[in-house]
C-alpha cells in the first residue's frame, strides 16, 4: 500500500460517489448468487472445499446506541457538511478524527448517498496512513456487506485480498502466539474467494487458505482445498503446486494414521495419477519416493495377509487362492517368486494327496 503524507479521497471513493448518487437506499444483505470471471460483481455464499467447516464473521449494522448518544462525537447538520468536516481532517492530518467523522456519518444517516462514501474513506484511511489493517478489512467487509451496490465491488474485494496479504506478512506474535491467528486469518482469505470467486488471485488465496490449514494440523481440510483448486483452475501454476502440496498433505495423513491401507491405497491412486498427468512436476522425484514407500507397505500387508491363511488351521485351497490374490494385486513385489514357488508346493501337495 501507497502511504500518503495528507489523505487524499481515491478513485475508489469518486466512483462510490457517483454511483451511490442513483442509490439512496442502503441494501443490508450480500450481494448473492455465482458467476465466473475476475470482474464478476456477484459473490457466492459456497465454494467447494472449505463449505460447511466454520461460519465467516457477518458484520454487524451499525448504529446509535446508548454508548454512541452519550459518548460519540456529535455531526453536523446534513450529511453533506458532515462529509466535508471528514475531508477537512484527513487534510489537516487529524486521520483518527476524520475516521470518527466518517462512522459518525454512516451511524446517523445509514440510507443517505453519503454514507458508502464516507464508508469508504474510513477504511481508506485506516489502510493508510494509520495501517491499522485488519479494523481496515473489516470495514471494507461493512461496505460491501450493507452497500454492495454503490460500491466499485470487485475492487473492493482486490483490495482486502491485499490485506490479507499485508496481515499475513506483518503479523507480530508473543511468546510463539501470533496476534492474528490462523483461522483468523483463513477466514480473511475465504472471504476474498467467496466475494469473487472468479478473480485472478482466487488460486493463490486458495494456496493461502490450504496452508493455514496445515498449519492447524488439519490436512483433511487443505487435501480438501487443493483438490478443489486443481479442479476449478486447472492448468494454472497454482494447481500445478496444489497438486504436489496435496500429495504431502496426504502422506501427512498416511503416516499420521499409522499406514491405513484403505487410505494408502487412496494415496497410491492419487500418486500415480499426479506422475501420470505431470511427469516432468519439479517435485516428481519425491512423488517417485512416496509412491514407492507407499508400494512397499501394501505389499508388505499383502504378503503378511495371504501368509496367514498358509497355516494348519487353514485349508491348501484358501492358502492357494490368497497367494494368487496377492499375485493380481502385487505382480512385482519382491515376493512374487516365493508366492509362486508356495502356491506350486501347495498344489503339487493337493495332487498327491488326490492320487493316494
Amino acid at each position: 500500500m501507497i502511504r500518503h503524507r495528507h489523505f487524499r479521497f481515491s478513485l475508489l471513493a469518486v466512483g462510490v460517489l457517483a454511483v451511490s448518487s442513483n442509490l439512496l437506499a442502503a441494501s443490508p444483505n450480500r450481494v448473492a448468487g455465482a458467476a465466473p470471471g475476475g470482474s464478476s460483481i456477484w459473490a457466492t455464499d459456497h465454494y467447494p472445499g472449505f463449505d460447511g467447516i466454520d461460519s465467516l464473521p457477518v458484520a454487524e449494522k451499525k448504529d446509535k446506541g446508548w454508548f454512541w448518544k452519550w459518548f460519540g462525537p456529535s455531526c453536523l447538520a446534513t450529511p453533506a457538511e458532515q462529509l466535508a468536516r471528514a475531508r477537512k481532517l484527513a487534510d489537516e492530518g487529524d486521520f483518527k478524527g476524520a475516521v470518527k467523522a466518517c462512522d459518525a456519518l454512516v451511524r446517523e444517516w445509514p440510507v443517505a448517498s453519503e454514507a458508502p462514501v464516507a464508508q469508504l474513506m474510513l477504511a481508506e484511511i485506516l489502510v493508510s496512513p494509520l495501517e491499522d489493517y485488519a479494523e481496515a478489512f473489516e470495514q471494507y467487509s461493512y461496505l460491501l456487506d450493507f452497500y454492495p451496490q454503490s460500491a466499485p465491488y470487485a475492487n473492493v474485494v482486490a483490495e482486502q485480498y491485499k490485506l490479507a496479504n499485508l496481515i499475513a506478512d506483518t503479523r507480530g506474535t508473543f511468546l510463539g502466539m501470533s496476534f492474528t491467528g490462523n483461522r483468523e486469518l483463513r477466514q480473511m482469505y475465504e472471504m476474498t474467494v467467496l466475494r469473487a470467486p472468479g478473480a485472478d488471485y482466487v488460486p493463490e488465496a486458495m494456496l493461502r487458505i490450504a496452508a493455514l490449514r496445515e498449519a492447524d494440523s488439519d490436512y483433511e481440510e487443505a487435501v480438501k482445498v487443493y483438490s478443489t483448486l486443481r479442479s476449478r483452475w486447472a492448468g494454472t501454476e497454482a494447481a500445478r503446486k496444489a497438486l504436489y502440496l496435496e500429495a504431502n498433505a496426504r502422506m501427512w495423513l498416511v503416516r499420521r494414521l499409522a499406514y491405513n491401507v484403505p487410505r494408502c491405497k487412496d494415496t497410491e491412486n492419487y500418486l500415480r495419477m499426479a506422475l501420470r498427468r505431470d511427469p516432468s512436476h519439479p517435485e516428481a522425484e519425491t512423488m517417485r519416493g512416496w509412491l514407492g514407500e507407499l508400494v512397499d507397505y501394501l505389499s508388505e500387508d499383502a504378503w503378511a495377509r495371504a501368509k496367514f491363511y498358509d497355516s494348519k488351521r487353514r485349508t491348501s485351497h484358501a492358502a492357494v487362492a490368497a497367494y494368487e490374490r496377492f499375485l493380481k494385486e502385487n505382480p512385482d513385489s519382491k515376493y512374487a517368486q516365493q508366492a509362486r514357488a508356495r502356491i506350486a508346493e501347495l498344489k503339487n501337495a493337493t495332487n498327491g494327496e488326490n492320487k493316494e
